[in-house]
């Protein structure tokens, strides 16, 4: 039974029922294809790790401009001095070779963050810090995060 009222039903959706828009089983050798395939498309995207089989889901409402943060190790460092994300951790440390990308679906953008929600609660990605897409709910701020933000909002009160 496929579920699409998920969130009154309780039903889960397995990885198996999904059939994949697009796939590649090596996101490092398709990377020039995966990006111009996706240019100017909005959708749902999966990260899946072929070492162990850890998920991440997300959602863009330009695909190629989104996945191509992923394939730059500079700004995943950046992103990683910043705050904490499970999947640029593992994609710089077993590279890309090592993950499949798949688009899940297209969408039209303003059913980007619905989407995304719905296979974050039938997938229970592993990879995914946050319960809900777009939201910071769950979020957990490191002590040197919370001293900076403090910091910020202080001086901009006094400015």
């Amino acid at each position: 039974m496929l579920c699409y009222d998920f969130l009154n039903s309780g039903c889960l959706l397995s990885l198996a029922a999904i059939i994949p828009i697009k796939s590649s089983s090596n996101a490092e050798s398709d990377k020039a294809l995966i990006l111009k395939e996706n240019t100017n498309k909005s959708g749902i995207y999966m990260w899946k790790n072929s070492i162990n089989g850890k998920k991440y889901i997300g959602s863009a409402v330009n695909l190629s401009n989104r996945l191509a943060d992923y394939y730059y190790t500079t700004y995943m460092e950046d992103a990683l001095k910043r705050s904490n994300s499970h999947i640029y951790r593992a994609l710089l440390k077993n590279g890309h070779d090592n993950f499949s990308l798949i688009i899940v679906e297209y969408c039209e953008p303003e059913k980007c963050i619905e989407r995304e929600n719905f296979y974050l609660y039938s997938l229970k990605p592993e990879y995914n810090i946050l319960p809900k897409a777009g939201s910071p709910l769950g979020r957990k701020h490191s002590n040197e995060t919370k001293n900076k933000n403090i910091g910020y909002y202080e001086r901009k009160r006094l400015s």
